[in-house]
This record gives C-alpha cells, sequence and structure tokens, in this order.
C-alpha cells in the first residue's frame, strides 16, 4: 500500500495535513495521525487516527481530539472501527468548556452509551462545575 501526504491550505484560518491511501482513503499507521488541523497562530485545533477510512485508535487513545484557540482542550472521542467505544471504565467521549471546566462525558460501547454498576453513562455540567443532568444506559437503552 502506497500512503500520500497531502498539505493544504482550507482557507486563510486553518491548515490540513492529510495522509491517505491511493484509493484516497484516510489511513496512516504507527500511532501517528491521519488529518491534523491547525488555527492560523500554529496551535493545533484537531488531529484524527483513521484506519482504511475509519477512525480508529487502540491502547487507550483518543481517535479524535480537538482543542480551542487557546490550546485548551475542546473534546475527545475514542473509537475502534469507527464505532464509539472505551471499555476500561473511562468514558468515551469528553467535552470541556473553553474555561477547562467539563462540559459532559459518555460511556460507550460498540456505539451504545452502556455503563454497570449502577453508575450514569452520560453526564453534564454547568459552566460553574455544577451537575446539569446525568442518565444511565446499559447497551444503548436507557434505564434512568
Amino acid at each position: 500500500m502506497i500512503i500520500l501526504q497531502f498539505k493544504t491550505t482550507i482557507n486563510s484560518s486553518r491548515t490540513n495535513s492529510d495522509w491517505k491511501t491511493t484509493n484516497k482513503q484516510r489511513h496512516r499507521l504507527n500511532g501517528k495521525p491521519a488529518q491534523q488541523t491547525w488555527y492560523t497562530n500554529g496551535q493545533k485545533r484537531s488531529e484524527q487516527y483513521y484506519e482504511h477510512n475509519l477512525l480508529h485508535r487502540l491502547n487507550n487513545k483518543p481517535a479524535y481530539q480537538a482543542w480551542y484557540p487557546n490550546g485548551q482542550k475542546n473534546y475527545e472521542k475514542y473509537y475502534e472501527h469507527n464505532l464509539l467505544h472505551r471499555l476500561n471504565g473511562k468514558p468515551a467521549s469528553q467535552i470541556w468548556y473553553a474555561n477547562g471546566q467539563k462540559d459532559c462525558e459518555a460511556y460507550y460501547e460498540n456505539s451504545l452509551r452502556h455503563r454497570l454498576n449502577s453508575k450514569p453513562a452520560y453526564q453534564a455540567w454547568y459552566p460553574n462545575g455544577q451537575k446539569d443532568c446525568e442518565g444511565y444506559y446499559e447497551h444503548g437503552e436507557f434505564i434512568k
């Protein structure tokens, strides 16, 4: 398989770096992202890990991450074969406000909200840190 790298400027606000195979699938191995974007100030905007055009990253590392222009993390998501998935008791999706306070987190198994042991599979907070809501799910089914 031949892998090509393309760097193009989409517009004045960011630059992209894409790794693609000869059949135009996003794909990159060896623990490096297949797609990255940057803000014009040089701060990384996002990075995504793909295998055969599917969001995918193993070893308990996020496949999709993004940052605010100030460098604060915006979100991270864990995928296996294009499915939101993380099993080790940690959330598969996390989002933060620009001030660094966590906005929400969700637990997924094969893209279905899922968490056992009477723990919430979804939680959200207000920008001040006060809890907004939580939901309990098993295999995608809402429990309470």
